[in-house]
């Protein structure tokens, strides 16, 4: 704006010198007023690196993160049944999940072998996405954060127990159920709909 001012500008094509000098002290001005108003906007929101490292610490705090694992009875003509077992604790049928962990696919394929009985080699995991989302604990009876992860297992090759209807590993009751199904289950509608929604929404 200073060396416009006292800048002195000859005429150009037949346009005087003062027109242009006052187009450029406007544009000067408009830029200035530009400028002023985008530093009052920043430093009202004035959201760095260092917040948003903040916010997601504070989100790892809160947010219990767990794997949900989507089972599909593909020894069938016509798939169209999830592998749910009977929790105790939260006193309605659940799909399999586990917390997760640093090494999380290995470590969701060690588990899935020891608890169904199946070979290592026969899993075959898949990331489908996830979600964040609060719901109520039945185990805790208080409301949490919840970071689920889903994610499907193809397995080649089912032992002949697991083809059952339902059946019985180590204690823990395992049941095969159609989507339909578990909307209808009274227990699954009060404690667990929100997770069968997002597994409708991803598979």
């Amino acid at each position: 704006m200073i060396s416009v001012i006292l800048a002195s500008y000859k005429d150009f094509f037949g346009i005087p010198g003062i027109v242009l000098k006052t187009v450029f002290v406007v544009l000067g001005i408009l830029f200035t007023g530009k400028s002023i108003i985008d530093i009052v906007a920043s430093k009202k929101n004035n959201y760095t690196y260092e917040d948003l490292i903040m916010d997601i610490n504070k989100l790892n705090e809160i947010a219990h993160n767990h794997s949900i694992i989507l089972i599909k009875d593909s020894f069938q003509k016509f798939p169209n049944r999830f592998l749910v077992y009977d929790d105790k604790r939260w006193g309605c049928k659940l799909f399999l999940n586990y917390k997760d962990n640093s090494n999380n696919e290995d470590f969701i394929k060690k588990h899935l072998s020891g608890d169904l009985k199946i070979e290592l080699e026969d899993i075959k995991l898949s990331y489908l996405g996830q979600r964040i989302h609060e719901k109520y604990s039945e185990s805790a009876k208080k409301r949490k954060v919840y970071c689920h992860k889903f994610y499907i297992a193809d397995i080649k090759k089912f032992p002949d127990k697991i083809k059952q209807d339902s059946f019985e590993i180590d204690g823990k009751e395992y049941q095969w159920l159609s989507m339909t199904e578990l909307e209808t289950d009274k227990d699954v509608q009060k404690k667990n709909y929100d997770i069968v929604r997002f597994v409708k929404e991803l598979v």
